[in-house]
């Protein structure tokens, strides 16, 4: 048996833990330094402070088939995780009219109290329809902005909170930037209303902004609304909203709950609708963008045929 020299032993097992926590504290500072990412979160975070959920895909039942969606672009989306059930021309960058509020709305809730007073410009009034008839000079909250805006899609409401705390460019720069910031590749805006057909989304970016819209109490209060009347702050002037959603106001049935939605309408981008809905627990988003079928209803039948489609082929 060999006999240890306790001096050098002492030095060895000194040297060989040195060694190791130098090379524990370069390995962090490495990850720390280089950002190395997955899915936007730092590597260290993924795997040592968060649980992971994988995506488990719905199952597909015994009657399931592929609709015939009469419109341009379509997509069905599972709201929780974007998973997507159908999708026809799903990135294809059209116009989406006064889908745009979406954004319009989004903005001013992350920018804006609801307890704020605007006060309406000229330039706010000399809109097209479909409009609330704002006044200029009237006083008004965003709360009441915003539901003109989505419920009655008043184009006078949008363009009051595009213009309240910037100008009109300003503002759609805001709406560019969230668009960029929520991964909506296929999105340009050119206007706070929709009434500019150069603005252009996808049926795809358009499930992930409306989804993103529905973490806000008040963006899913207005979506949900048939009919209100808003006033204003000296309650002169008062604003009936009508909402134009057929599966919300019950014009055309739907077996399920619509949680709401936006419609729009132009000559180019045809008729519009975005909307969510919920069946049990599953929550879902539709997109129906530019329908074959040029009637008021056509959106909403299209987007009933989608939906009911979902239930049947899916067993969510």
């Amino acid at each position: 048996m060999v006999k240890r020299n306790s001096k050098y032993y002492y030095i060895l097992v000194f040297l060989i833990i040195l060694l190791i926590t130098v090379g524990y504290v370069g390995f962090k500072a490495t990850f720390k330094s280089s950002g190395a990412t997955i899915a936007n979160t730092v590597i260290n975070n993924q795997y040592f402070k968060k649980k992971v959920d994988p995506v488990i895909p719905p199952v597909k039942s015994n009657n399931f088939t592929q609709p015939n969606i009469l419109a341009k672009s379509a997509v069905l989306v599972r709201q929780s995780d974007k998973y997507p059930l159908y999708e026809k021309n799903q990135d294809e960058s059209i116009s989406i009219a006064s889908i745009t509020k979406v954004m319009t709305v989004i903005v001013s809730l992350e920018n804006y109290k609801l307890s704020d007073v605007v006060v309406v410009k000229k330039e706010n009034t000399e809109v097209i329809p479909s409009k609330i008839f704002l006044k200029e000079g009237e006083k008004i909250t965003v709360d009441s902005l915003i539901d003109g805006a989505l419920i009655a899609s008043g184009n006078d409401a949008a363009n009051a909170l595009a213009t309240a705390k910037w100008t009109r460019e300003e503002f759609i720069e805001l709406m560019n930037e969230k668009a960029e910031e929520l991964g909506m590749t296929k999105t340009k805006f050119f206007d706070p209303a929709g009434l500019d057909d150069n603005g252009k989304s996808s049926a795809r970016d358009i499930a992930i902004m409306f989804s993103y819209g529905l973490n806000f109490e008040k963006f899913k209060q207005s979506i949900s609304t048939e009919a209100k009347d808003i006033l204003s702050t000296d309650e002169k002037q008062v604003h009936p909203l009508k909402n134009s959603n057929r599966l919300l106001t019950g014009e055309i049935m739907f077996d399920g709950e619509i949680i709401g939605g936006k419609t729009g309408v132009t000559d180019l981008a045809g008729h519009t609708l975005v909307c969510a809905a919920k069946r049990g627990e599953t929550t879902v988003v539709g997109v129906i963008l530019n329908t074959y079928n040029n009637t008021k209803s056509a959106s909403a039948e299209e987007m009933k045929k989608l939906l009911d489609w979902s239930y049947i082929s899916y067993l969510i």
